[in-house]
């Protein structure tokens, strides 16, 4: 008891000392809704609760280069009662950023920021689009996280994310092209699709035993990156030669993107969104006979592919290079890069409204593996999707064990 009450007397001292400090500073507007701190415009959240709510933050000023670096307060005083006290517990979307006279797009004017472990919340952007501060360390507070919340940060170098996090939002840290740590805390079951999209820099994704989503493309474009490492208790994911899969290898999830040239293993049946897209220094991709479809997988940011070679017999289902709709390779690749398929299916890639896209395409003897069998033909239309029924007269692929033809039926 004693030791509770000399720990209770340290922690009111040294609160009273901060509010002193701060009760000088702290500007309340007149109807006591909002206060201004430091640069810091707070609004009342809960008056019940008694909490606030940072809801913007001047960070430009010309003449003191320490006015970009924030100490956030735990609390602040009320308007007319310094006994009532305050607690910051959300920074809320966009609060650090400003769009400049005569820009088209934000910035964030931070050179560091310390935030106190009373916050639990922190909103979409809130330190996005920083050219200045290096490192984030967010206080195991938090367990609330908006998307794109460090995104296109282009001088951040290092985050250390709660410990307790369970979300790692959309677009978390897109763009963020010199970020060489992030570490994912045990807790985390969700990585959000983008999250951590084009971080150049990262080399290293470790995956806890607890996830259990990853979203679309939360790893692509790691131009640095050589493998992923995963706790080997989780449930949902795999890792083999350093490539991320489902748990029964059969949709591929991340690609290590330092490997420029990429062959998807025999048995992946999916490439999932954007796993192996927006990379700068793919030159070629290798995909294997079972995978023979491609639809919601794209490859269309990677524009330096001189090389795409395919070895199922019957030409994968794609998107449809429509209006609207994303085409599977980026017009620059179906122009000059070449494009290799099994020799005896030369004719249906060319005829395919999406692999005949291709000006260079090429075949080879061997590209197929596939074994001979005794099964019954299978049939499929033009664009490679299998018909159970087929109508009398109609154009069909026909696929009989390692072979496979055109036909009228």
């Amino acid at each position: 008891m004693l030791q509770y009450i000399k720990y209770l007397l340290m922690g009111v001292m040294l609160l009273l000392g901060s509010l002193t400090i701060e009760a000088n500073e702290c500007e309340w507007n007149e109807d006591g809704t909002e206060c201004y701190f430091n640069g810091m415009r707070f609004w009342i959240e809960s008056e019940k609760d008694l909490t606030l709510c940072l809801i913007y933050c001047d960070t430009w000023n010309e003449n003191d280069e320490d006015w970009r670096k924030k100490v956030i307060p735990a609390y602040l005083p009320s308007m007319n009662d310094a006994a009532v006290i305050y607690k910051v517990t959300t920074i809320e979307k966009d609060a650090f950023l400003i769009i400049p006279s005569g820009w088209h797009y934000p910035t964030c004017e931070l050179a560091e920021i310390e935030i106190p472990e009373t916050v639990v919340r922190i909103g979409e952007r809130a330190l996005a689009y920083t050219y200045m501060l290096k490192e984030i360390q967010f206080p195991n507070s938090v367990s609330e996280i908006g998307g794109e919340c460090v995104a296109y940060s282009s001088s951040l170098e290092y985050v250390k994310l709660p410990e307790g996090l369970k979300v790692i939002p959309e677009a978390f840290a897109y763009a963020c092209s010199v970020l060489q740590e992030c570490v994912i805390p045990e807790s985390v079951e969700t990585i959000g699709k983008l999250a951590f999209t084009r971080c150049r820099s990262l080399d290293k994704v470790y995956i806890p035993a607890g996830v259990k989503s990853i979203g679309n493309g939360a790893f692509a474009g790691m131009d640095s990156l050589e493998s992923f490492e995963i706790d080997p208790d989780n449930e949902n994911y795999c890792v083999k030669d350093g490539i991320l899969f489902d748990k029964d290898m059969k949709t591929l999830v991340g690609w290590p993107g330092a490997r420029t040239e990429v062959v998807v293993p025999e048995g992946v049946e999916r490439i999932a969104g954007e796993a192996i897209n927006r990379s700068d220094i793919m030159t070629s991709i290798d995909l294997p006979e079972s995978l023979t479809d491609l639809r919601g997988s794209f490859l269309d940011d990677n524009k330096n592919l001189n090389k795409i070679t395919v070895r199922s017999l019957t030409p994968p289902i794609c998107n449809e290079a429509q209006e609207g709709v994303r085409p599977l390779f980026a017009k620059e690749v179906f122009a000059e890069a070449e494009l290799w398929v099994p020799d005896e299916s030369y004719e249906e890639y060319k005829a395919h409204p999406v692999w005949g896209k291709f000006a260079h395409i090429r075949t080879a003897a061997g590209v197929s593996a596939v074994a001979d069998d005794d099964s019954a033909p299978t049939y499929y239309s033009l664009d490679g999707q299998k018909v159970d029924t087929p109508e009398p007269g109609s154009i069909l692929i026909r696929r009989s064990g390692s072979t496979a033809e055109k036909i009228r039926y």
